[in-house]
């Protein structure tokens, strides 16, 4: 194997790695805002209503008012 093939592999590698770590690291601190959100709605007596795009890895949240 040449020099530029595996330059090549080890750019490519490295850039599926990042986008990887990237892609997990928003999920994780989503998943973190919306548990902390639901919490402090839960805590004045609201109902959380959460909406999750997994394609664009974004949500939505409102609080419904709890009867």
């Amino acid at each position: 194997m040449t020099n530029r093939i595996k330059i090549i592999i080890a750019i490519s590698v490295l850039s599926i790695v990042t986008v990887a770590f990237l892609i997990s690291t928003q999920s994780y601190f989503n998943n973190k805002e919306i548990r902390l959100a639901s919490d402090q709605c839960y805590e004045i007596g609201g109902l959380p209503k959460v909406e999750r795009d997994s394609l664009t890895l974004s949500f939505s949240f409102s609080r419904q008012k709890d009867n």
